[in-house]
């Protein structure tokens, strides 16, 4: 059964635990006749992009699956009317899915993040995982040896393919390369190999819960994400009060 979809401000947002975001993912790497499907992870930073850039929005648009990566998207589809059950962080969603490819020796590739970052991470997820398969390469992959890099994915025999080069970046190339790919499952994931490998720790459990872990990363990254934060966080407010009342 396909879950319930709704958008916040145009944005697609589909209502899945991560449970249920596990299950639909492994259905994908299950299936050798379908091409390659992606899921996206929607933040308010998503939101603001794709309000500002057709393309980046025409890019989410064609995901398969879009889950809510943040707290305040949560909040903003409840109050819409889409009943998102949870936040289901990328984080998060890693060790779930490591632990099931691992149990079910699915080969996984990422693909993305400065030189070493992706392979400290692959190499923490395998102790975590024993038997878990994880081949690398870093974002600095010129235009004209792209070709190369999807040969690289295919050849590699991955299951899930994970791409972390931020957005609006990881979906233009995921639009541009998806029937290329004979990977049944590509995620979009942000800088989740710098999180996973350790590069960035991981706010407070007590700010997760209280939607707060934006507001870690800026305490950590404070001329990095000052703009996305303070500007960004503001204007995604107003854009969900205008869509309320237009509602």
């Amino acid at each position: 059964m396909s879950p319930t979809r709704g958008r916040v401000v145009g944005v697609p947002i589909d209502a899945l635990t991560s449970a249920e975001l596990v299950d639909t993912i492994f259905g994908w790497v299950a299936d050798d006749a379908a091409p390659a499907r992606s899921a996206v992870g929607v933040n308010a930073h998503v939101v603001n992009l794709a309000a500002g850039d057709t393309r980046f929005a025409a890019d989410v648009g064609r995901a398969d699956l879009a889950y809510a990566d943040g707290q305040a998207v949560v909040w903003a589809a409840r109050l819409l009317g889409t009943p998102v059950p949870e936040r289901v962080a990328t984080t998060d969603l890693i060790h779930p899915l490591a632990e099931r490819a691992a149990a079910e020796g699915t080969p996984m590739f990422f693909y993305g993040g400065r030189p070493g970052v992706a392979a400290l991470a692959a190499e923490r997820l395998a102790r975590a995982h024993p038997g878990l398969s994880i081949a690398v390469r870093d974002g600095y992959v010129p235009t004209e040896r792209m070709g190369e890099l999807v040969r690289q994915i295919n050849e590699s025999g991955a299951r899930l393919l994970f791409v972390g080069l931020g957005d609006p970046l990881q979906q233009r190339w995921i639009s541009e390369h998806r029937d290329e790919l004979t990977v049944p499952a590509v995620l979009s994931c942000g800088g989740l190999f710098d999180w996973t490998s350790g590069s960035n720790r991981r706010a407070p459990r007590w700010m997760i819960r209280a939607g707060l872990e934006w507001l870690w990363r800026l305490i950590i990254e404070p001329r990095r994400l000052a703009r996305r934060y303070l500007v960004g966080n503001p204007a995604f407010v107003l854009r969900v009060a205008r869509a309320k009342l237009a509602a």
